[in-house]
């Protein structure tokens, strides 16, 4: 699968889903239920439109075709931003890829609380 998209909102990412199933282009969105949970709390990097990599060639076609913006060969991919300032200060997970930085820092979140919960306890029955 090749990344050839990627939108702010799985919702911007359907019209192009749409235009390259009407073509017999299969593709799959990545990231469209991390990025719909976590809008506004921290940049996953937005829905990704994948697609097998023997479509590339046609799907960019169609693309420009439809008046999306292609980046040139010479340019740059957007480099994608990771879970920020949170996830880095971790050893096991600053070198993870991005659904499992999230997921790690979740669970981290959910065993920090369940301790505070814990010892709250603890002490409120003494």
């Amino acid at each position: 699968m090749v990344e050839i998209a990627r939108f702010t909102y799985p919702s911007e990412a359907r019209t192009l889903m749409a235009l390259l199933d009407s073509e017999g282009i299969p593709c799959y969105l990545r990231n469209e239920l991390t990025t719909q949970l976590m809008a506004g709390y921290v940049d996953v990097g937005g829905a990704r439109v994948e697609i097998l990599e023997s479509d590339v060639e046609r799907a960019m076609q169609i693309m420009e075709e439809g008046g999306y913006l292609i980046p040139g060969e010479d340019e740059e991919a957007e480099k994608l931003p990771q879970v920020t300032n949170w996830t880095r200060h971790i050893p096991f997970l600053k070198n993870a890829p991005l659904e499992k930085q999230i997921i790690g820092f979740l669970i981290i979140l959910a065993i920090l609380l369940g301790i505070l919960i814990a010892l709250g306890w603890h002490f409120s029955t003494q």
